[in-house]
């Protein structure tokens, strides 16, 4: 972790120490320069003192790194961290898997791209965002509840497999009551703030409803819950796919208007894409807005000026009771 201080410009204090190490230096360099003008050896012997040598240089250097630790102790140093709380961070993925997203309009097909989209939109989620993955074609399937591991969730996008059929109002429902089911369980563990989303929901479609309850139906349920859902529809115009049977050829236009009114009504966004980049432009627009809805990261300050200025109180202590035993009676 890359230091900071809240006081930065009081590290130029350093340099005093610095220059106390270099004075230090200099006054040896000194001393032994004054004490080879003396032409007896054996005299200096017995008129100076005797000297402590080494430990009169680590009681210094102990000295000098204690007025280190106490520069640094002034700067203030701290350490930055920011956290979300868990209720603030869920989000489920709706995965359509309906025949239509069997079309070759965006290649290699729709299913495949949209995987590709998919699993890079959740690794790139911040880590202490949990996620879910709903699949839905005429039958809603809970495939992972919302959870912080990435690869459970990208194994289950990979096995996704198409089916007849299209319940967008039913997979909004059921994704609206895994994130209040959540958020009612961490309620009672923990409490949570009434005025915060349960989570958000992000909806990646290529058509409309064809089976279940409305997709406005659906819509309803999120906007009661306080739950914004962000829609993606995908696909071009012109997609179609063919029956593998009787060879006959059925269009599957995207339809991006119903899903524009559910993104309206439950507060969250609408996007289309056309294309594998489109779409992975629409999944980081999606994530950036995500912060508005599921809460600000906090930023925690924590200062740290104390550890270092201890750590100054016990090298100078240290130095200060060397110093009384070692170098008692020396001059």
């Amino acid at each position: 972790m890359t230091p900071d201080f809240l006081e930065p410009t009081r590290l130029w204090l350093l340099l005093v120490v610095v220059a106390l190490g270099a004075a230090y230096v200099a006054s040896l360099a000194w001393r032994k320069a004054a004490q080879v003008r003396f032409t007896r050896v054996d005299l200096l012997d017995r008129v100076a003192p005797k000297r402590p040598r080494w430990r009169r240089h680590l009681i210094a250097g102990l000295q000098l790194v204690g007025l280190a630790l106490a520069v640094v102790a002034i700067a203030r140093p701290v350490e930055r961290t920011s956290e979300r709380t868990r209720s603030e961070g869920r989000i489920v993925v709706l995965f359509d898997v309906s025949l239509s997203m069997e079309a070759t309009d965006v290649p290699p097909n729709r299913l495949e791209s949209a995987k590709d989209a998919a699993r890079t939109f959740i690794d790139e989620v911040d880590d202490d965002v949990e996620v879910g993955l709903v699949s839905f074609a005429g039958i809603v399937r809970v495939e992972v509840e919302p959870t912080l591991d990435r690869d459970r969730v990208n194994r289950r996008i990979e096995r996704l497999d198409l089916d007849e059929s299209t319940a967008i109002g039913d997979a909004i429902a059921v994704a609206t009551g895994i994130l209040t089911d959540a958020a009612d369980d961490e309620a009672a563990d923990d409490g949570r703030d009434d005025d915060l989303a349960p989570g958000a929901i992000v909806l990646l479609t290529d058509g409309e409803t064809t089976v279940g309850r409305p997709t406005d139906a659906g819509a309803t349920v999120a906007a009661e819950a306080g739950v914004p859902v962000f829609t993606i529809a995908f696909g071009t115009a012109d997609g179609f796919i063919t029956d593998p049977i009787s060879g006959e050829i059925f269009p599957v236009p995207v339809a991006p208007e119903p899903l524009e009114a559910v993104a309206e009504s439950t507060g969250g966004q609408a996007y289309e894409a056309q294309s594998g980049d489109e779409l992975a432009d629409a999944y980081d627009d999606v994530r950036d807005s995500l912060g508005e809805t599921l809460g600000e990261e906090i930023e925690i300050t924590k200062e740290l000026t104390w550890r270092w200025a201890l750590g100054a109180f016990v090298f100078l202590t240290v130095a200060w009771s060397l110093s009384l035993w070692w170098l008692r009676g020396m001059v």
